[in-house]
């Protein structure tokens, strides 16, 4: 597997995770840093001063959480398309039967899995699989192979 592929089956990139780490230390130090600076400031002006480096803290604290959130939503929406996709895929693949007319239909199974799939299923979607029998393995809950 190459890195570009293991990349898609993570929700947050490196790039996120530095984000939401520089965000949740850069805020809280400005808040830090302006209760410091607003405790020993002698004049209400100088407070307001403090105040909006709080606020800025705060604000910078609260966008790197939010861009974090929003791309793990982001890429929960994409495996959630892409799932519905395979399931639309899989109810387009025709049955098959047997040589001997029944009307069970065809199954398969991927090396290590102990349960038996229709072709279609969306959990051998992309597999390798070979062709097995009903008493191969348990049937799938999903195709209900």
């Amino acid at each position: 597997m190459t890195s570009q592929q293991g990349a898609r089956h993570l929700a947050w990139r490196d790039g996120d995770i530095v984000t939401l780490a520089v965000t949740a230390l850069v805020g809280p130090i400005a808040i830090a840093a302006a209760w410091a600076g607003a405790e020993r400031a002698g004049s209400a002006l100088a407070r307001a001063g403090w105040l909006q480096v709080g606020v800025a803290g705060f604000a910078i604290f609260a966008g790197g959480v939010c861009l974090w959130l929003l791309r793990g939503r982001r890429a929960v929406g994409e495996r959630r398309a892409a799932l519905i996709s395979l399931e639309q895929r899989a109810a387009d693949v025709p049955r098959t039967t047997h040589a001997t007319g029944t009307e069970s239909p065809e199954l398969v199974r991927a090396e290590g899995m102990a349960r038996v799939h229709r072709p279609g299923c969306p959990l051998v979607a992309g597999k390798h699989v070979d062709p097995a029998s009903p008493g191969d393995g348990r049937s799938c809950e999903v195709c209900h192979g």
